[in-house]
C-alpha cells in the first residue's frame, strides 16, 4: 500500500510539472508572437482526454489488486485529471478570445 500511495504521488507530480511547462511554454510563444492564444487553449483542451487516459491508465497500472478493491479510484483520478487540463485549456482558450475582442474593439 505504501509503494502505491508513492506511485500515485509521482504521477501526479508529473502531471503538474506537464502542465506548468507546457502553461509556461504557452506564455513564452505567445510572448514572442510565435502562437495566438486561442490555438493555445484549442490544444490544451485536444490534449485534456490523451492526459486523462494515460493518468488513469497508469493509476490502475500501480493499483494494488490484492487489497480487494476494484480500482474505480484510478479511472476517477484520471477523470480528474483530464477535467483540470481541460479547463486549463478552457481558461487559456476564453483568455485567447476577450485579448482578441478587446484589440478588436480598440481598432475599430
Amino acid at each position: 500500500m505504501k509503494g502505491t500511495r508513492q506511485m500515485d504521488l509521482v504521477i501526479l507530480f508529473l502531471f503538474l510539472i506537464l502542465v506548468t511547462s507546457l502553461n509556461i511554454i504557452i506564455y513564452i510563444l505567445h510572448k514572442h508572437k510565435k502562437v495566438n492564444l486561442v490555438t493555445s487553449g484549442i490544444i490544451m483542451i485536444f490534449l485534456a482526454p490523451i492526459f486523462g487516459f494515460s493518468s488513469g491508465s497508469a493509476f490502475l497500472h500501480f493499483y494494488e489488486w490484492s487489497e480487494g478493491g476494484t480500482g474505480e479510484g484510478a479511472g476517477i483520478g484520471g477523470a480528474v485529471i483530464g477535467l483540470l487540463t481541460f479547463l486549463n485549456g478552457l481558461f487559456i482558450l476564453g483568455t485567447g478570445l476577450i485579448k482578441w475582442t478587446l484589440t478588436f474593439i480598440k481598432r475599430k
